[in-house]
């Protein structure tokens, strides 16, 4: 869709919105809202939802215990040829998948032949890692608190990122921490793969889709199943930070195979899913998938070794910070005022998707977007709607939607103002205006816009290719910037102005990139100060082997032509340098 368009719909919207808040005013209504009213608040929020994601499609399902209760449906699942999206267009719902990889592992519990507390090598004899603590157990994979890597090897095979993973190490001691990953969920599913006796898409189909009635939802993508799912889209210019409103291409067709991701479906087979947990682990022909016992360990939080509950200590989703702080089996746990939830986020080249289950009022949302995972999932929507829901079922006013997202406001932006110089004598001067920074750059004065702790994307061609990132003193004082390899020093910046690092590291400077599942992956070794670092932002700590540490991560140079390195690693996903800037 045009992004006029999009505009004018939005302005439509927002008189749309505005005329219902009026209409729901206090005094405006003394009548307890109806869950038809709950409805259409919802329905006439999404359009707006749909633009502050920037996303050319998007599709909703809300659902109570017993059918579903409303589908939403708007914008592009094809923008060349403006096919709209309808309620049988298909979605990748991404990381959902993996509550149902647990779900059918949970079903083989039942039925004794899996052992929740047993290591998983004794069922996947070839699996290995090098643990800091005991064997990695079969809950912990389902809870992500086994401490194996995220993507240590994220290549097309599932089956070959976990033979990779004999050359990594866990984390953390197994059972001691939490940390989400795709590599976990791969051996889980090999795991089912392997007990089941079919693969692991045979295995979820038969235990999961088929006994829920999910027909018109697949296990993988081929062309042939991808051939009624809207067209996914990414960020044209993948190679730097995207801009407000980023060009979109289509994302390249691909062949997916995984326990972590790759089930495709529509709005009303996912109702059907969601019905399934509203119903306490039940079919809708009454019939029991799972034990009401593993029902209820599938939608508590697992528990550490020290007994506290699985889940991320920090925001895993700044647009959900709510999301992943507590963790089941392949779902998100929630307490909300008293209510028990479930949920779930999801995205895959060019798709996201974000659930979320009420099990203690009966009703659930779950939401698809066409648009590439990085930054945002369209999970406005559904907390929206999960919060009318719970308000009309309480008898309470409907709340007002959320408030329109500012890109360009700035927290406490005060503190990033003053000049900076660089070794060279070039200055930028970064000023405010209540809470929008600038930067002041010879005679143009370019707004800049955050995009995490200090760091923000300028609004000029200039500053396209690098986040600017801010950096702070121990006391917590802004004192520096860097864009890339360009450093500044601020006006209460105390420390050396020259700095020496070991000439070898020119070298390795450069653009390395790759294509994982469909997307670029691109990065760029700069040099700043006396750091070597990727892109600017992430700082590669030298090791004693010639390595570099990376957060949890080994990055490596090696294939050498003459001095320089053509490859770069980051564990076992391998990037290849490309003579462009």
């Amino acid at each position: 869709m045009p992004w006029h368009a999009i505009v004018f719909r939005s302005f439509c919207t927002l008189i749309a919105v505005a005329l219902f808040a009026v209409a729901s005013a206090p005094g405006a209504s003394q009548e307890t809202p109806t869950r038809s009213d709950a409805l259409d608040a919802i329905a006439a929020y999404a359009p707006r939802a749909m633009q502050e994601q920037g996303t050319p499609g998007l599709s909703v399902a809300i659902t109570d215990r017993n059918a579903t209760l409303r589908i939403i449906t708007l914008g592009d699942a094809n923008r060349d040829t403006q096919t709209p999206v309808t309620p049988q267009t298909r979605f990748p719902i991404g990381s959902i998948t993996k509550s149902m990889t647990a779900l059918a592992l949970l079903e083989l519990h039942d039925a004794g032949r899996l052992n929740l507390n047993a290591p998983a090598r004794e069922y996947l004899p070839w699996f290995s890692i090098q643990t800091l603590g005991g064997p990695i157990l079969v809950h912990e994979l389902l809870s992500h608190t086994a401490g194996t890597p995220d993507d240590f090897s994220p290549e097309v095979g599932y089956t070959y990122d976990i033979l990779a993973l004999r050359t990594a190490k866990t984390l953390f001691a197994p059972g001691t921490s939490w940390s989400y990953s795709n590599d976990g969920y791969a051996t889980a599913g090999a795991i089912l793969a392997r007990l089941d006796g079919r693969s692991w898409a045979d295995a979820v189909r038969a235990r999961v889709l088929q006994p829920l009635g999910m027909s018109a939802s697949s296990d993988v993508f081929t062309p042939e199943e991808m051939a009624s799912a809207a067209i996914g889209y990414q960020f044209r210019d993948n190679d730097r930070p995207p801009s407000q409103q980023p060009p979109l291409v289509a994302s390249p067709p691909l062949d997916f195979v995984a326990p972590a991701g790759s089930v495709l479906s529509t709005p009303e087979d996912m109702a059907k899913y969601m019905r399934f947990y509203l119903n306490g682990g039940m079919a809708s022909d009454g019939r029991r998938l799972i034990s009401a016992a593993a029902f209820a360990a599938m939608t508590r939080p697992d528990r550490l070794k020290n007994g506290e509950p699985a889940g991320s200590p920090g925001a895993v989703l700044a647009e959900a910070p709510s999301f992943y702080r507590q963790y089941g089996y392949g779902l998100s746990i929630f307490n909300d005022g008293g209510d028990h939830l479930v949920g779930h986020t999801g995205g895959i080249s060019g798709y996201t998707a974000c659930m979320q289950v009420n099990l203690t009022r009966g009703f659930g949302a779950i939401a698809f977007a066409n648009l590439v995972e990085a930054p945002l999932h369209p999970c406005a929507i559904v907390l929206y709607a999960m919060r009318v829901l719970r308000a009309q079922s309480l008898g309470e006013p409907l709340p007002s939607p959320p408030p329109a997202r500012d890109p360009a406001r700035v927290g406490r932006a005060n503190e990033y103002a003053g000049t900076y110089t660089a070794t060279n004598g070039a200055s930028l001067h970064v000023v405010v205006a209540g809470d929008r920074i600038y930067i002041v750059n010879a005679a143009k004065r370019i707004e800049i816009y955050p995009r995490g702790r200090d760091l923000f994307w300028a609004d000029d061609p200039e500053f396209a290719i690098f986040l600017l990132a801010f950096g702070r003193d121990r006391d917590g004082k802004v004192v520096e910037i860097n864009y890339g390899p360009r450093w500044y020093g601020g006006e209460r910046y105390r420390g050396p102005r020259t700095f020496a690092y070991p000439p070898s590291w020119n070298a390795l400077a450069g653009r390395y990139e790759n294509t994982y599942l469909g997307e670029p992956a691109i990065t760029r070794v700069v040099i700043v100060k006396n750091r070597l670092t990727l892109d600017g932002t992430d700082s590669l700590t030298p090791l004693s082997d010639g390595s570099f540490a990376l957060g949890d991560s080994v990055v490596r140079f090696d294939a050498y032509a003459g001095n320089q390195p053509q490859r770069l690693s980051i564990d076992a996903m391998h990037l290849y340098r490309v003579e462009l800037p």
